[in-house]
């Protein structure tokens, strides 16, 4: 028993290694795009909810936790809470942090748009028209600072000859910008009431 308790000790910390070292999640086809776009979607089950239940949860989830979210910006607001049109939109602007302590503090404005579609049954979410507004470039010396997506997180831009990420556009911007997607998408499908399983198995 002591020596299946030691190397469980062991052996646990080498697979918390492994898990944070594992960028397969980032790579080639992690951010799709459509007709020229990055655009994330993805649609979720909440069996037995109706669309009207659906829809008071996601927008109150978007607006305390993405609106008014912890690294929000003012700009950042609800555009539409969906009582007419029957969508969701936001439109979100953000502090992105790539690495933050007392000592350094590393960052990029972060904007995009979010937008949910509740069903009876289920709701739709997308996240598009994202840019980033990356000061550093500019005290850097460089002319162009407001870098739309299109031209930093995909395929062609922040991966290199071998499929892997590129150390600035792959393992910051790409990256963050994926887990912060994966971040608003699961926060939505749990407060909607998504089946649980299900939201565990895709992500």
């Amino acid at each position: 028993m002591k020596k299946t308790l030691i190397l469980l000790m062991l052996v646990l910390p080498l697979l918390a290694v492994a898990q944070h070292n594992d960028e397969s999640k980032y790579l080639k086809g992690a951010v799709p795009v459509e007709n020229g776009f990055v655009v994330f979607r993805h649609h979720f089950n909440c069996t037995g909810k109706s669309q009207e239940e659906i829809r008071a949860a996601l927008v109150q989830y978007v607006k305390d936790n993405v609106v008014k979210g912890p690294n929000a910006l003012p700009q950042a607001r609800l555009t539409d809470s969906g009582d007419s049109t029957g969508y969701i939109a936001a439109s979100i602007e953000e502090t992105l942090y790539f690495r933050r302590s007392a000592l350094v503090t590393h960052s990029t404005r972060f904007y995009y748009q979010l937008v949910l579609t509740p069903q009876d049954g289920g709701f739709d979410i997308e996240m598009r028209r994202l840019h980033y507004l990356y000061e550093e470039a500019a005290n850097a010396g460089y002319h162009i600072s407001d870098f739309p997506a299109e031209e930093w997180i995909t395929d062609e831009e922040a991966l290199n000859r071998k499929g892997q990420l590129t150390q600035l556009a792959g393992k910051k911007f790409r990256r963050f910008t994926i887990d912060r997607k994966d971040e608003i998408f699961q926060g939505a499908a749990r407060a909607a009431g998504a089946d649980a399983r299900r939201v565990i198995e895709e992500y």
